[in-house]
C-alpha cells in the first residue's frame, strides 16, 4: 500500500530548492487558505429544509470567531446540518413509536407492531448517530475534533526546518 499524500510543511524527507517551490506551487493551488474569512454557502442539499437551515444558523452562530470550516466545507456542514434534521424527525418518529406501544395495551398484534416500528426507527437513530457524530468530529464539531485540528495547525507550525540548519551543529 502507497503512503500516504502529504503537505509540504508535513514531510520530512529531502527535497531540493527547486523541489520544494514546485511542490509549494502546487500546493497553493489546491490547498484551501484556513486563514481567510470563509464565505460559506448553502448547498443545494438544504432546500426547503427549514429545520437544517436552522442547525445551519445555529452552527455557524456558535463558530462565530473560530476559524475553522472554509469554503470547501460548505457541502460537508450541509450534510451535517440535513442528517441532524432528520435526526429530529427520527426524535418524533420514536416518541410515536413509544406512544404506540402504550396504546397497544394486551392486544399481542398491536404490541408486536408496535415493537416492530420502535425498534426499526432506534436502529434508523442509532445509524444516524453514528454519521453525525463522524461528521462533526471532521468538521471540527467536538472536542475532540478541535484538538485534532489544533494539534494538525501546531504540527504544521512546528515542523517549519531550516532547510541549511544542521550544517553548523546548532
Amino acid at each position: 500500500m502507497p503512503t500516504p499524500a502529504k503537505p509540504l510543511d508535513n514531510m520530512s524527507k529531502n527535497l531540493t530548492d527547486e523541489e520544494r517551490q514546485l511542490r509549494e506551487q502546487a500546493e497553493a493551488g489546491v490547498m484551501p487558505d484556513r486563514g481567510r474569512e470563509s464565505k460559506l454557502e448553502r448547498p443545494a442539499i438544504m432546500t426547503k429544509n427549514p429545520a437544517a437551515g436552522r442547525y445551519w444558523r445555529k452552527v455557524l452562530e456558535r463558530m462565530d470567531g473560530l476559524v475553522i470550516l472554509d469554503d470547501l466545507d460548505s457541502d460537508a456542514l450541509g450534510v451535517y446540518c440535513v442528517m441532524m434534521a432528520r435526526y429530529e424527525t427520527q426524535c418524533r418518529l420514536l416518541s410515536q413509536a413509544a406512544k404506540g406501544l402504550k396504546e397497544a395495551g394486551d392486544d399481542p398484534e398491536k404490541v408486536e407492531a408496535a415493537a416492530a416500528r420502535l425498534d426499526s426507527v432506534s436502529g434508523k437513530m442509532q445509524s444516524l448517530e453514528r454519521n453525525i457524530l463522524q461528521y462533526a468530529e471532521k468538521l471540527g464539531l467536538t472536542p475532540s475534533g478541535r484538538v485534532r485540528l489544533a494539534q494538525k495547525r501546531a504540527a504544521a507550525a512546528a515542523e517549519y526546518k531550516d532547510p541549511d540548519g544542521d550544517l553548523f551543529g546548532d
